[in-house]
């Protein structure tokens, strides 16, 4: 008569006819603590590899492969070792990159020692295969400067584009090494992939580096995602335009970012305020309030008595047609005369309270600026004034 299965520890065992129930149960014993030996000692040899790869030596790691020659973080940090020690890391790191079929690390590092053997197309087929099944940024990133270092400038746009496209914190050294090669603003352009956080850093990293002309076709191309976040790194383009005396490139930016336009940007001062740019922009004047009101929407200057002798009030850049005569006009309400106010555009300078100034455009791009000088003679101005309806025509 059969003996019923048995299932201890997960074991299924059946009896033969003839054979003790005990004389099972005996050989199931002897099974599982054999089980449990081995384990034992593979847990007790592993903790050993680990203590001897934790002391952080060289012969420390040299004995952690000794005890887990399977262990690819293992191989990878003792071939480094004997990099630096002028050695062949070139059979562990091989031995590394078969037991790690889906890791790029050893591929990397098989490709850059045989470039550094002078075996290009060595190093060229390890850096391939990292790159084909690694999708992300630093395998690329790898090629991209190994084909920079051949001079093999094809290749080096494709993977710097392709490194770009996954790319993520600091791209100044991709940004970098593409002027380093010697390629035009435009030929650079068509590397930096249609992703609105890499236009952004390369925007920036273009005004930081002075490369103001290059940064007008990126800025416009940054502006069509018609994204918030990008607001302040594109308000500073544009000043950084205007600074340069680029007015096409700063209004190109400007209506790209606010509309359509002529003359003078919010002539009543109204919502959203931006302070950059073509908008307003006032200082912090000791002695001097500005307030903007929105009903109806004007600005609101209040002078203490404690201002400056003389000083700028309100400023905006005017993108003008030189040579061209103009008429500044304005609104403005005062709490009493206010001498010492006004408006300032070249050499051009109206009171406050005359209501228009003519001019003639001496530059494309001019500062219109209200300005309050104490006359002589007189004390400093007290008192308030509210102006609207500020136009260029």
């Amino acid at each position: 008569m059969s003996v019923p299965f048995f299932s201890h520890l997960g074991l299924r065992v059946r009896a033969e006819p003839g054979v003790n129930s005990g004389t099972v149960f005996w050989v199931l014993r002897v099974v599982v603590a054999a089980g449990f030996g081995v384990a034992g000692f593979f847990s007790i040899w592993r903790a050993a590899a680990d203590f001897e790869f934790g002391r952080g030596t060289p012969a420390g790691v040299a004995r952690a492969v000794e005890l887990a020659p399977s262990d690819a973080e293992y191989l990878l940090l003792r071939g480094l070792e004997i990099d630096y020690d002028g050695g062949d890391a070139t059979p562990l790191l091989e031995r590394a990159a078969r037991l790690t079929p889906m890791s790029s690390a050893p591929r990397i590092r098989l490709g850059l020692a045989a470039e550094i053997r002078g075996d290009d197309a060595q190093a060229e087929r390890w850096l391939l295969e990292a790159a084909r099944i690694d999708r992300q940024f630093e395998p690329r990133w790898t090629l991209a400067n190994f084909y920079f270092r051949h001079e093999n400038f094809q290749e080096f746009w494709k993977w710097t584009r392709a490194a770009l496209e996954v790319s993520y914190g600091d791209r100044r050294p991709v940004f970098d090494l593409c002027w380093r090669t010697g390629a035009t603003a435009d030929e650079i352009a068509r590397a930096i992939p249609e992703r609105r956080e890499v236009l952004g850093a390369y925007l920036s990293y273009l005004i930081g580096t002075q490369r103001i002309d290059a940064a007008a076709p990126v800025a416009v191309r940054l502006t069509a995602f018609h994204d918030g976040a990008d607001q302040a790194v594109l308000l500073g383009a544009c000043d950084a335009f205007i600074a340069a005396g680029n007015a096409d490139a700063a209004m190109a930016l400007w209506r790209g970012l606010f509309g359509e336009y002529s003359g003078v940007f919010h002539a009543n001062f109204e919502a959203p305020r931006i302070g950059d740019g073509f908008d307003w922009r006032s200082g912090d004047v000791a002695g001097v309030v500005q307030i903007d009101l929105d009903d109806p929407a004007s600005r609101r200057i209040t002078l203490s008595g404690q201002e400056p002798e003389s000083c700028e009030l309100l400023r905006q850049t005017l993108a003008l047609e030189p040579g061209r005569a103009y008429t500044l006009r304005w609104r403005s309400t005062a709490s009493g005369a206010m001498p010492g106010m006004e408006w300032r555009i070249g050499e051009a300078h109206a009171g406050l309270s005359a209501g228009e100034l003519k001019f003639v455009a001496k530059s494309r791009l001019s500062t219109l600026a209200l300005v309050y000088a104490r006359p002589e003679g007189e004390a400093r101005a007290e008192g308030w004034v509210e102006i609207a309806g500020v136009t260029v025509n």
